[in-house]
């Protein structure tokens, strides 16, 4: 029997409307977030977050559990939407 495949517990969590229009706008101009796995393995339950502003890599100094990571995310994508919204 083959082994089970461990999978990472991401939570519930679903964007709202203007989570996503924060997101569209940021990928429109060129600034991505993404989770990054601070541990190695099938099921890692800390992740970093990536932040690419054209082309400008940065990562959280901080570890956020599994559960945290896309409500934290898409927090970064309207800090940045509101941020740069009117400037770029």
């Amino acid at each position: 029997m083959p082994k089970k495949i461990k999978k990472t517990d991401w939570g519930d969590f679903y964007r709202s409307e203007d989570d996503f229009k924060a997101m569209r706008w940021c990928l429109k101009n060129k600034i991505t977030i993404a989770p990054l796995a601070a541990t190695t393995g099938n099921a890692p339950k800390d992740f970093w977050i990536e932040i690419n502003i054209q082309g400008r890599v940065s990562r959280t100094p901080e570890t956020f559990p599994s559960k945290e990571v896309y409500p934290q995310i898409y927090k970064y994508y309207k800090y940045y939407y509101d941020k740069h919204r009117k400037s770029i």
